[in-house]
């Protein structure tokens, strides 16, 4: 057999050469790709659970199991302690044998749940007019539990506002479901002109929440997009412990961040630049930048690289697991925060072979040096920004369903809805009570008006 020569191997080479590099650009292309789907922006609860890795895996150690009391309810078997009425059942003969029976002295019981199905009911109102000499106006009687030219009553009304918000249910299921179960038949056009109706009247609930948010010591903030209309909006949520506010904006520039701004206290917010013009401390988001550093971007040029990124990164992960432990055992003061700082740089001082990777892990680390242990300095501060994340799903949930608002009064209108909604979880309230409340409320103001 003969042995290629010295110029056919260097032919090939070439070929090989090329061939290689088509590829890296492929790759390349194809981690592109996947970055717009799974990045450090991607939260948890985007990933299917097929998907996701083992707790053990990423954190290193296993996840403790709530503990439980012996004391703890199934509520799976419970029965309500309050019972609406008594029913005696009999038997007149065997239902086996129609023989006589003898009735014994042992009594079963038996507690069942029962739902009546509702039924929707058109009423008419007769509304005569009044002359006032006094005034010399013409008034009539207002039309109970109903909001000013409403087709609905409040309940229908409330209830319309808990499908949408509460269950992020499309205005076509909630069609659906009038026809079906109340056997009332509306179009689609009524439904959302009572959701966009009630913009008008949760205006001062909305603003008492946002007052309440930026008393708050700490506020977690995120943002996401969103459509109207077909043009891109961008949903900001900003959660504190009692109150979460949702505001749909045009942009998503700084301006729309400050809105939501209060210099006496501490924001938690992801590596977004907008956050960065924010008066006030700020704590950055630990997980996003845990993220970064578990999906590299670039290819390693080879294993010396691999093994210095590696070591970044699983010195980022103890570090912050060792801060979290002594936050718990030690008193948050500056000089922990300082302390940690001082870790952090002589860990990134540390790393002897740099590439593409380990230079973009550590330039957005840099970017905001002290803004990654604020934590330590405050009992009630979160090292990570899942709060807000999590406040952000049910948005993300209704923009899958539902794909976008079609106008500005619906998009505002839902807002205002979703922020009252999710602030009365926050706190274990009732929403459709509360709404009924904030409702009633307005409906008082208008009759003295």
């Amino acid at each position: 057999m003969n042995q290629p020569t010295y110029e056919e191997l260097l032919a090939e080479n070439k070929l090989l050469k090329k061939k290689i590099r088509v590829l890296e650009l492929q790759l390349e292309k194809l981690s592109a790709k996947l970055r717009q789907y799974l990045n450090e922006n991607t939260p948890s609860g985007a990933i299917p659970i097929h998907l996701k890795e083992t707790l053990e895996k990423a954190v290193g150690q296993p996840k403790e199991k709530p503990q439980t009391s012996e004391k703890t309810t199934n509520i799976r078997n419970a029965r309500p302690e309050k019972v609406g009425r008594t029913e005696h059942l009999e038997l007149c003969e065997c239902p086996n044998c129609h023989g006589k029976l003898t009735k014994k002295k042992r009594v079963r019981s038996r507690t069942i749940l029962r739902i009546q199905m509702p039924v929707a009911e058109a009423v008419k109102y007769k509304i005569p007019e009044y002359y006032c000499p006094n005034c010399k106006k013409e008034v009539r009687p207002k039309v109970p539990d109903a909001l000013p030219n409403s087709k609905f009553d409040l309940n229908t009304t409330i209830l319309v506002s808990f499908f949408s918000v509460a269950l992020n249910t499309p205005v076509s299921g909630i069609r659906t479901m009038f026809s079906n179960v109340f056997g009332l038949e509306i179009c689609e056009g009524s439904i959302s002109n009572a959701l966009q109706g009630l913009k008008d009247y949760l205006g001062d609930k909305y603003l008492e929440l946002e007052a309440e948010l930026m008393r708050a010591k700490v506020r977690y903030k995120d943002e996401t997009g969103w459509r109207t209309n077909g043009k891109l909006n961008w949903a900001w949520v900003c959660a504190s412990a009692n109150a979460i506010i949702y505001k749909i904006e045009k942009s998503r520039k700084h301006e729309i961040a400050k809105k939501m701004e209060n210099p006496n206290g501490v924001d938690v917010c992801d590596g977004y630049g907008a956050y960065s013009k924010l008066d006030g401390q700020r704590q950055r988001c630990w997980a996003h930048m845990l993220r970064i550093a578990k999906n590299p971007e670039h290819s390693f040029s080879d294993e010396k690289e691999v093994e210095e990124y590696i070591r970044l990164a699983e010195g980022l992960g103890l570090l912050f697991h060792q801060a979290k432990e002594d936050k718990k055992r030690r008193e948050v003061s500056p000089e922990l925060k300082k302390e940690y700082e001082k870790k952090l740089l002589c860990l990134l001082m540390s790393v002897k072979r740099l590439g593409r990777n380990a230079d973009k892990l550590m330039n957005y680390i840099m970017k905001f040096e002290d803004e990654w242990f604020t934590f330590l300095m405050h009992k009630d501060v979160e090292p990570t920004n899942n709060f807000a994340e999590r406040s952000l799903r049910h948005l993300v949930i209704k923009r899958k369903v539902s794909q976008q608002s079609r106008s500005e009064k619906s998009k505002e209108s839902y807002a205002m809805q979703a922020s009252i909604y999710m602030s009365a979880r926050q706190r274990d309230e009732n929403y459709v009570d509360l709404m009924r409340n904030v409702l009633e409320g307005q409906i008082s103001e208008l009759g003295k008006s």
